[in-house]
């Protein structure tokens, strides 16, 4: 069963300025409450029971954020470790209880679990046999606050989940959300790295999977991003 996740918010959120000049990018808020705390509140509610929590800037403010859930953890970087030199550290440090599979969010990323819980989903469609990475996707023109090239496309839409490859002009994005498994990355000895270089090992060994999301992604990049979505899908 996978029962744990890590949530990386130890970004300068430079694209946020001046918004996070004092405060991290996980703790603007949505509907009264902050990114982390959504994603927190979700994973809790999809039986998370070890939830780990990465801070560089202003770090002080996640741990104040984070202090009221008794299932979070939060671990201070002393330099900026990037996505994959976060989730290395955690697992050295021993944040997590075992080696099963992670769940990870990225700290900018919001949706409303409109059609079902999308932790559940993401869940439900891990293979241990078949993926080392499953990714969330989004279709990228209905993906909000996405303005990239697209990610990703699968290979098969006959299933609920397709191995992915990269087209000239991919038709999906990649939200912020995955599983990983811990092995991939345990051996790894530099300290500071990007998971993108996992997805493109998985991607070359056929164990890159990904699903379509049937719910309503936003990503708060901007502060436009941030603007447009209070004006128009607030609740």
């Amino acid at each position: 069963m996978i029962s744990q996740a890590m949530i990386f918010s130890a970004g300068l959120g430079k694209r946020m300025l001046p918004l996070t000049e004092s405060t991290p990018k996980p703790l603007i808020k949505i509907n009264n409450k902050s990114l982390l705390k959504n994603n927190i509140e979700k994973l809790i509610e999809s039986k998370f029971r070890n939830i780990v929590v990465n801070a560089y800037h202003h770090s002080e403010k996640i741990i104040n954020e984070t202090k009221m859930f008794k299932s979070v953890k939060v671990i201070v970087e002393a330099e900026r470790l990037e996505t994959g030199g976060g989730l290395l550290n955690a697992i050295n440090e021993k944040y997590f209880r075992e080696n099963t599979p992670i769940v990870l969010l990225n700290g900018d990323i919001f949706w409303y679990d409109k059609n079902y819980k999308s932790i559940d989903k993401i869940v439900s469609l891990w293979n241990p046999h078949k993926m080392d990475m499953l990714l969330c996707l989004k279709r990228k023109e209905d993906f909000f606050g996405y303005n990239g090239n697209g990610d990703f496309d699968l290979q098969s839409d006959n299933f609920s989940s397709s191995k992915l490859e990269i087209k000239n002009n991919p038709s999906y994005a990649y939200t912020g959300l995955q599983i990983i498994k811990q092995n991939i990355i345990k051996d790894i000895k530099k300290n500071c790295f990007s998971l993108k270089e996992q997805i493109i090992s998985s991607l070359e060994k056929k164990k890159l999977f990904g699903y379509v999301d049937e719910n309503q992604w936003f990503h708060i990049g901007t502060v436009e991003d941030l603007k447009k979505f209070k004006e128009n899908y607030c609740e």
